[in-house]
């Protein structure tokens, strides 16, 4: 019998959970849980939390949800598969309550997710005011409805590319490198205290 080389294996294997993975996050959330069409106040803010992989390896934004919510903002965090969902829920609620701010966050997967959902806006020409982006993997340029972006990433060492501005991008883009402190890598970047209270220092003031 051949046998195939370890490193085809090992590729074969994390392939196989990626997938596994994948596929559990899909049966687990089948449909986004966004309340389309609740009543919300003309000009309330708009913010979504887009979890990683299999939506379990983002929890440290859901500390960062609880942060906003407590300062009364009516932050969610989701799978993000339900970028699409949101999308048409941003889209509707403009239509019903005109200009509301709207601020984006996301971690692994869900860093990626945000940039698309960005795009997805664009095309309808809503701003996106503010996104904060924790180790993106894939990430796309930024589209030019982007007002602000701060992006966490490692140069070295982990996971977690920087994000560059497409071609019609104007707005203000910070990475920040977070690969000098071996304490932090790809897995809990978005649980570190001090950088959850700056992103939610960031959209408190886009919010008011």
């Amino acid at each position: 019998m051949v046998r195939e080389p370890a490193a085809t294996r090992r590729s074969l294997l994390v392939s196989g959970l990626a997938f596994a993975f994948l596929s559990l996050d899909a049966r687990a959330n089948p449909k986004s849980t966004l309340a389309i069409g609740r009543n919300r106040e003309r000009g309330r803010p708009e913010v979504y939390l887009l979890r990683g992989l299999a939506n379990i390896f983002s929890t440290g934004l859901d500390e960062i949800g609880r942060k906003l919510q407590a300062d009364g903002i009516d932050a969610r965090v989701e799978a993000f598969t339900a970028w699409r969902s949101i999308s048409d829920k941003i889209v509707g609620d403009r239509q019903k309550y005109g200009k509301q701010p709207i601020a984006l966050v996301g971690h692994s997967l869900g860093a990626n997710a945000i940039i698309s959902l960005a795009e997805e806006l664009d095309k309808h020409h809503i701003q996106v005011d503010y996104i904060a982006s924790f180790a993106a993997t894939s990430p796309d340029p930024l589209p030019g409805n982007v007002k602000r972006a701060v992006n966490f990433y490692f140069a070295s060492r982990s996971w977690g590319l920087p994000l560059s501005g497409g071609p019609r991008f104007a707005g203000r883009l910070e990475n920040r490198d977070c690969s000098g402190d071996l304490r932090i890598n790809h897995f809990n970047v978005e649980k570190q205290s001090a950088l959850q209270d700056s992103v939610v220092r960031d959209i408190r003031r886009v919010t008011k």
